[in-house]
């Protein structure tokens, strides 16, 4: 049996449950370099944070066209999803535009609470912090989903 096309909810559903995404983009010697992250999706976009500086915040300055998948399947491969978004990426690094967005990594991936009482925690330094962060958020232009269940 073939896989099935996803519909938009159902695309959108996955993107905001998956727990890691995989971005692809291209290196300046025109390698291609896949590199797992974390990410929240709302709004229509896809956004992720990362160290403001490295091969990837490198290679995102230089072309900002990305590609970005998530996937699930189970162990016996009775089924698999999968999700593929081409877009374009923007790296924000403007403190304040960051944080609403870093909130929303903070609900998905830790316990709920403010983004202030998280960076008032012991060991936290906001400002360090911040500084030494971007936020990239893709907006897509392409979006192809596909599941597989096994029937039977």
């Amino acid at each position: 049996m073939p896989a099935e096309e996803m519909t938009q909810k159902e695309i959108e559903q996955f993107l905001a449950c998956a727990r890691v995404g995989r971005i692809g983009i291209v290196l300046e010697n025109g390698q291609p370099y896949v590199v797992p992250v974390g990410y929240a999706y709302a709004d229509s976009k896809i956004f992720f944070h990362t160290c403001n500086k490295g091969l990837k915040m490198d290679a995102i300055r230089r072309n900002a066209n990305v590609c970005f998948e998530v996937d699930e399947s189970l162990s016996d491969a009775s089924m698999f999803k999968s999700v593929i978004v081409f877009g374009t990426a923007e790296i924000i690094e403007d403190k304040e535009r960051m944080i609403p967005y870093l909130q929303r990594l903070i609900d998905k991936y830790r316990v709920p609470e403010s983004f202030d009482t998280y960076m008032n925690k012991p060991g936290r330094n906001r400002e360090i912090e911040l500084e030494a962060l971007r936020i990239c958020a893709i907006t897509p232009k392409k979006i192809t989903g596909k599941k597989w269940f096994m029937k039977g």
